[in-house]
């Protein structure tokens, strides 16, 4: 399991961020220049785009999870 400290490590470490911003725009790139018989590439494309969005989701979990776990224990 990831600790709250390792999420908002990598979430705020400008390589991390740096490597998903380049690989979105490279997949909405692949999105918008492909032909329309490109199905393939285009679904592929939004998979990865979703896939990076559930990890950023889950890190964010992490530390919201967290920050709710030491509320309740003040």
């Amino acid at each position: 399991m990831i600790s709250k400290h390792d999420a908002e490590h990598l979430l705020r470490n400008d390589t991390f961020i740096k490597v998903f911003d380049i690989i979105r725009k490279e997949q909405v790139d692949k999105f918008i220049n492909t032909s329309k018989d490109d199905i393939n590439a285009r679904e592929e494309a939004h998979d990865i785009v979703l896939a990076l969005k559930k990890i950023e989701n889950r890190l964010q979990s992490v530390i919201t999870d967290e920050a709710i776990k030491d509320k309740r224990k003040r």
